[in-house]
């Protein structure tokens, strides 16, 4: 039914609404998230870096001090190595360090760091001046070449995450223009189903309208087909089986009315006979009288008029009413006998 397509064509245009709304929100949901997720790893990862660069400056301190003599012990040196590992092992731990431009050169630091430890090992253990500070030396080489591998890193984490983001930010544009098509396409579907429903409802509408019409007229032979199985269908055979039964009762009230006439004109023809007769004894007793020949010729007329009167009832084809003196309605007979429709009637 009719009702039934309307809803269906609502809840489809609904529910392809909300699948639509539902699936952008979770793709700028999950798009957010990674963002934020790459934002703070990107965060991380710097900040970590910059602790090894700090870490690594302070062991540099550590050296320069004990290479001019104001410093021999070693218990901060090995703390501040200790801190490098713990947070070399730590950068390990994120995926960005797992890429393949950034691991050779953390390799390479891993490599400094342990001969490092072992320099300053023999730093600890070494009781030859000469020999501690060509160790000192080359720990001071090594943590250059830290410092520049870390660099390294620090640059090359920068460049992985700038790429990440500019993944994602395409990712982004390419959803919010998906989106955007996504939405135009249910928005002009909808409007085709809604014009579509629209015609549904209107078409017969103005069918039916046009035959209240043409009923009102008083053409009750009209009938009306829409082709559709929904409530104006039904509506249309309610309208056909109401023009059907005023088509019946017209066509019995004309049938009465002949009838009517037919009865009408036999009583009136007997009449009319003895009045002539009597009329034409009256003028054989006149005696050429031409007054009151000329009454008699106009009772003659008037019962001739009477005759075709009643005798055109016998020919009604409708039932046509005008209005007469007084506001009183009439038969209108030329109307009401004529063959063909006429164009508006007055009932």
């Amino acid at each position: 039914m009719l009702r039934h397509k309307l809803l269906m064509i609502l809840f489809s245009l609904t529910a392809l609404l909300m699948v639509l709304a539902v699936t952008a929100l979770w793709s700028l949901q999950r798009v957010f998230v990674e963002l934020d997720h790459l934002n703070s790893n990107a965060a991380v990862v710097v900040r970590q870096v910059n602790e090894l660069n700090t870490a690594l400056s302070g062991i540099e301190v550590e050296l320069y001090a004990l290479q001019s003599g104001r410093q021999n012990h070693l218990d901060r040196l090995i703390g501040s190595v200790q801190a490098v590992r713990d947070l070399s092992e730590q950068l390990d731990e994120h995926y960005v360090l797992q890429d393949a431009a950034i691991r050779p050169a953390y390799r390479e630091m891993v490599d400094h760091l342990d001969g490092f430890e072992t320099i300053v090992g023999v730093l600890a253990t070494s009781q030859d001046r000469q020999l501690a500070l060509a160790h000192n030396l080359g720990a001071l080489d090594i943590a250059a070449q830290m410092r520049r591998h870390l660099l390294e890193i620090g640059r090359h984490v920068q460049d992985h995450s700038q790429s990440e983001q500019a993944a994602l930010t395409g990712r982004f544009r390419w959803l919010v223009v998906a989106m955007a098509v996504g939405f135009l396409i249910v928005i002009n579907a909808s409007i085709l189903l809604l014009l579509r429903t629209a015609g549904m409802i209107l078409r017969p509408v103005d069918r039916l309208v046009q035959a209240s019409r043409e009923l009102a007229n008083g053409n009750f032979a009209h009938r009306v087909t829409l082709g559709q199985v929904d409530e104006f269908d039904e509506l249309a055979q309610a309208y056909n089986d109401l023009a059907g039964q005023l088509e019946e009762k017209e066509r019995n009230r004309i049938e009465t009315l002949q009838q009517t006439a037919l009865t009408l004109n036999h009583e009136l023809n007997n009449a009319i006979e003895i009045i002539e007769l009597q009329l034409s004894l009256l003028r054989r007793q006149s005696s050429g009288d031409e007054a009151f020949e000329g009454r008699l010729r106009q009772i003659h007329d008037n019962l001739q008029r009477m005759a075709r009167v009643v005798g055109s009832l016998k020919n009604l084809r409708r039932v046509v009413l005008t209005d007469y003196v007084g506001g009183v309605k009439m038969l209108d007979l030329a109307e009401s006998i004529r063959e063909d429709e006429p164009a508006a009637t007055k009932r």
